[in-house]
């Protein structure tokens, strides 16, 4: 399965949120301030871009939201999980779910076989 030939989407409106390797999310801080945030689509990859530009302090958990519908995607069974849904195909659909934490790099994919887990390299 080449990820690049996956698109993400979100689990509530099913808006795709992926688009030329990234996937872009509506940002919230506990302090109210709000932003948009590009993630890498490679699993793994931890680089990420956010307008305005903005350090996150390590340990702080961030609020994403689709740019389309403002629902959070907060993973309902992991609070401190994001979870988006990865389409492999029209019929093969994943959760993923990322640490909503800064500096936490953790990700997992919830396949049909089990839980792959990602973490920085």
């Amino acid at each position: 399965m080449e990820i690049k030939d996956c698109n993400f989407h979100c689990p509530h409106c099913s808006d795709l949120l992926s688009s030329n390797g990234h996937i872009v999310l509506s940002t919230k801080r506990h302090n109210g301030e709000e932003g948009h945030i590009r993630l890498a689509t490679t699993f793994g990859n931890y680089s990420y871009s956010h307008e305005p530009d903005t350090e996150f302090t390590p340990g702080e958990v961030v609020s994403f939201l689709c740019p389309a519908c403002k629902n959070h995607v907060h993973s309902d069974k992991y609070k401190d999980y994001a979870m988006i849904k990865m389409h492999v195909s029209d019929s093969i659909i994943f959760d993923v779910l990322f640490s909503r934490e800064a500096g936490k790099r953790k990700t997992y994919i919830v396949t049909e076989d089990g839980i792959e887990s990602y973490s920085e390299r």
